[in-house]
């Protein structure tokens, strides 16, 4: 059975392959979302509003996805334009139409998420930066839903064809709309280095942090990839390229917008670890209120406080800037420790007292 509806068996077709691209993808970035929502509500309990942007970047991104998906029942992925039903046309067009949205979404849903983030972990007046960024983002990208909703008039031109009417040039669209993302990726990922260098941290930790971030490095490749599938676009049939780039950007954005917030689950599970193979030690567990060191102190609302508020420390302190992520951290042993210290403390000042009287 021939993938695309009305086309016959052995039709040249890439369409499973831009498919099961789409739902590979979109189940990597749902996994890495669903670690981020366990770690910010049961480990750090301190969701904000970047945790909502970034679910509401993977609803654009899934939409965008499943409408992909469709779309290559429709003729996607054909590499012959002979080999296009003329029945297929009008929902090939269509599934298109109601996709882009939602990949404008994605994009934006990811970026503005980053920007927020920036926002709770920045100091003073630097925060101006990622907010004035992140407004500016918002706007362009309303502007690019618009452009791609009314690129025709009537609207209906773009999955109809023969309907009368005038459409914009889309090609040029396209590559403008590539060419901005590309700068806001690239300023948006680019933003906490010059905070993340003057940190006072170990320097392995510090190259963790800035490889971590520099992994956005890729989105940008995939989209410096796309204008190039753009460019050489010269039918309709052309955009599978184009569109599967689009899918993997969605997607390993909105991956590596969550990574950095899942710092706590590596805590939590080594504290687990170490206390458990403790005699008398019992493991924390997210959510019991009872010392893991998340739940201990919070500066600010959302349990984080501003890059290089403190510095390293060997000792785990309360000013290490290891876990800046997500706020300080105590560890389990450190808790139980201070417990024993205070109760020896106790018990010596009974005795003195006694020995007085």
């Amino acid at each position: 059975m021939a993938w695309a509806y009305n086309t016959r068996e052995g039709t040249p077709n890439h369409g499973s392959m831009i498919a099961s691209i789409a739902l590979a993808v979109t189940a990597l970035s749902l996994a890495a979302l669903c670690l981020r929502i366990y770690v910010r509500t049961r480990i750090a309990k301190a969701v904000g509003l970047d945790d909502w942007l970034i679910i509401a970047g993977w609803i654009g991104a899934c939409g965008y996805a499943s409408a992909i998906v469709v779309q290559t029942k429709w003729g996607l992925g054909l590499t012959s334009l002979h080999d296009m039903p003329d029945e297929n046309v009008v929902n090939f067009g269509f599934t298109q139409y109601v996709g882009a949205p939602f990949y404008v979404l994605g994009i934006w849903g990811f970026k503005t998420s980053l920007l927020v983030s920036y926002v709770r972990l920045v100091p003073g007046a630097y925060r101006v930066v990622p907010i004035s960024l992140a407004v500016i983002v918002t706007m362009a990208h309303i502007a690019f839903l618009l452009v791609f909703l009314l690129l025709c008039i009537p609207v209906q031109k773009q999955w109809i064809p023969t309907t009368p009417g005038h459409c914009g040039q889309a090609v040029p669209f396209y590559i403008t709309f590539s060419s901005l993302t590309i700068i806001f990726d690239v300023i948006t990922l680019a933003l906490p280095f010059p905070v993340l260098l003057k940190l006072q941290m170990k320097r392995r930790r510090k190259i963790a942090l800035l490889c971590l971030f520099a992994l956005g490095i890729f989105v940008t490749i995939v989209q410096i990839i796309r204008i190039q599938t753009i460019t050489s676009l010269a039918n309709y049939l052309d955009s599978a390229e184009a569109i599967k780039w689009s899918i993997v950007e969605t997607n390993v954005g909105i991956f590596i917008a969550c990574v950095p917030t899942l710092a706590p689950l590596v805590t939590y599970f080594s504290e687990k670890t170490r206390s458990g193979g403790s005699s008398g030690n019992t493991p924390a567990r997210p959510g019991d209120g009872t010392g893991f060191a998340l739940q201990s102190w919070r500066v600010t609302k959302n349990g984080m406080r501003p890059l290089g508020s403190g510095v390293d420390r060997d000792d785990g302190g309360e000013k290490s800037t290891e876990n800046i992520l997500q706020g300080p951290v105590a560890s389990v042993s450190e808790a139980s420790e201070a417990s024993d210290g205070a109760g020896s403390h106790g018990r010596a000042s009974a005795s003195a007292r006694r020995r007085v009287d």
